[in-house]
C-alpha cells in the first residue's frame, strides 16, 4: 500500500510541475545592430522618436483599476516584495522603448538614462580621462516625435476562479489529492498619443488593448485516507495565481507600436534635408 501511496503522490507532483511547466514566457530582443544604430545619419529619412510619461489614469474605486488590482496583489506580501503603481508604468514605458527599437523604423532615444549618458560626457572632458577618449560636447540628439500614454484598465487576474476537483490515490480508502482547476485572465487598455515635438501637435491616437487567458491545475494537498489533510508548500500551493498581466501589457504594448509603424512614418527627403545642419 505505501508503494501505491508514494506512486500516486508521484503522480500528482508530476502532474503539478507539468502544469507549471505549461506557461508561457514572453521575450523580445531584436532590431538593429549597434553599428547599423550608430550609423543611422540623425537628419536622415528615419524620425527621432523618445518615449515620455506613462500614466495611470484608471478610476481608483474601480475593480479594474491599478489601484485596486495591486492591492489585491499585494496581500500579505511583504512590504520590499510588493508591485508599485509606478514600477509598472515604467515598465509599460520600457517596453515600449523596445518594441519601438525593434521596428527598426525609428531612432529611438533614451531620456530615462540621459543624466548617466551626460556624466559620462562630462567625465571625459576632465583632466583624468584620455584624449583618445574624450567625447565632443554638443552631440545629443532631440527628438522629432514623442510618445506618451494613459492606462486606462488594468485587470491582473488577481481574483481568478478556482474549482477544486478531487483525484483517488490507487482508490478512495487510500484518500484523494485535492487539485485546483484554476482559470485567470489578464486585461489592459491604452491610449497612446504620438506628438510632434516641434508644433506639439498630435499626429497620432490609438486605444490599444492587450488580454491574455491562463488556465492551471495544482496539486492544493491531501486528503483522506491514513494522513488526514496535508497542505503542500506555499512553494507549489498557488503556482498559478501568479498574474496573466505580463503576456496582456506585452501583447497591448505589440499594439501598440504596431498602429504606430502601420503608418511607416518616414521624412520626405525634402525635409531631411532641410534639417540638417
Amino acid at each position: 500500500m505505501r508503494r501505491a501511496l508514494t506512486a500516486a503522490l508521484c503522480t500528482a507532483a508530476l502532474a503539478a510541475l507539468t502544469a507549471c511547466a505549461n506557461t508561457a514566457t514572453v521575450t523580445r530582443g531584436g532590431g538593429q545592430t549597434i553599428a547599423q544604430a550608430r550609423a543611422e545619419p540623425a537628419n536622415g529619412p528615419k524620425y527621432r522618436i523618445a518615449v515620455g510619461a506613462i500614466i495611470d489614469k484608471t478610476d481608483p474605486k474601480a475593480e479594474d483599476s491599478l489601484a485596486q488590482q495591486l492591492l489585491a496583489m499585494n496581500a500579505g506580501l511583504p512590504q520590499d516584495r510588493q508591485l508599485t503603481a509606478a514600477a509598472v508604468t515604467e515598465g509599460v514605458r520600457d517596453m515600449l522603448v523596445t518594441e519601438l527599437f525593434d521596428t527598426g523604423q525609428f531612432i529611438v532615444l533614451d531620456r530615462q538614462n540621459l543624466n548617466e549618458a551626460m556624466v559620462e560626457q562630462e567625465f571625459s572632458q576632465a583632466a583624468r580621462a584620455g584624449e583618445a577618449t574624450r567625447i565632443p560636447l554638443g552631440n545629443l540628439e532631440g527628438a522629432e516625435l514623442l510618445v506618451v500614454g494613459a492606462i486606462t484598465a488594468f485587470d491582473a487576474g488577481a481574483s481568478g476562479m478556482a474549482l477544486p476537483i478531487p483525484v483517488p490515490l490507487g482508490s478512495w480508502r487510500n484518500g484523494v489529492g485535492i487539485f485546483n482547476l484554476s482559470f485567470k485572465r489578464g486585461f489592459v487598455a491604452m491610449n497612446l498619443r504620438v506628438i510632434d515635438v516641434a508644433s506639439g501637435r498630435i499626429v497620432a491616437a490609438e486605444t490599444v488593448e492587450g488580454r491574455n487567458t491562463r488556465f492551471g491545475l495544482d496539486l492544493e494537498g491531501l486528503a483522506g485516507g491514513h494522513f488526514g489533510y496535508v497542505p503542500l508548500p506555499k512553494g507549489l500551493l498557488g503556482y498559478f495565481q501568479n498574474t496573466p498581466v505580463e503576456e496582456a501589457l506585452q501583447k497591448m504594448v505589440t499594439a501598440a507600436v504596431a498602429k504606430i509603424a502601420e503608418q511607416k512614418p518616414s521624412k520626405s527627403p525634402t525635409a531631411a534635408v532641410s534639417g540638417a545642419g
